[in-house]
């Protein structure tokens, strides 16, 4: 699926990532949002990446489409459906990612970042004015200009960068990642 959204009225992008595998975001110069995402596996046909628009709010899921009802048997908890979102969204917006299983990429100039993820790892490139990242499973690995950074790691290990005169704060948080912050 691919599809193009005026990025005008937009400030804050909501992505409930359940059951989306990876998530890759990048920023540019452009006045649209572009999405494409890619379904696999055995119930592809039966999912579609569903968006909403609502108060300068876009909201992007993963949600069944189908008419059928699949069968909750044995057999089908090895039939799953690997989801991918790609985003090109403008820069200096509000961002918010929720999942359970996914992966989050990052490339640009973000106004604020939120992410929660439960097994999947982030990475981020470029900058955001204050960010939230909060992990169980994942690594965290951020590569940016200038930050006051706050990490804490209860099983993974921490290694950050000095940075000469932060501007932009983040938090990273994660229970058994290691948390990754360098200079480009």
């Amino acid at each position: 699926m691919k599809k193009q959204i005026e990025a005008k009225p937009i400030e804050n992008i909501i992505i409930n990532g359940n059951q989306i595998f990876n998530i890759f975001i990048t920023t540019s110069n452009t006045t649209n949002i572009s999405i494409a995402s890619i379904l696999d596996g055995e119930y592809q046909n039966d999912y579609q990446i569903v968006s909403k628009e609502e108060n300068n709010q876009l909201t992007l899921s993963l949600e069944l489409m189908s008419f059928e009802n699949i069968a909750d048997d044995k057999r089908n908890a090895h039939k799953v459906i690997a989801a991918e979102l790609h985003l090109e969204i403008p820069e200096q917006l509000n961002l918010n990612i929720v999942s359970d299983v996914g992966s989050v990429n990052l490339d640009g100039n973000f106004k604020t970042v939120f992410v929660k993820l439960k097994q999947g790892y982030c990475n981020v490139k470029g900058l955001s004015k204050s960010a939230v990242i909060n992990t169980i499973e994942g690594n965290i690995k951020v590569i940016t200009k200038n930050a006051k950074i706050s990490a804490s790691s209860y099983k993974g290990k921490i290694m950050i960068d000095d940075f000469e005169s932060p501007y932009f704060v983040w938090t990273l948080n994660s229970i058994n990642g290691n948390i990754t912050v360098v200079k480009p």
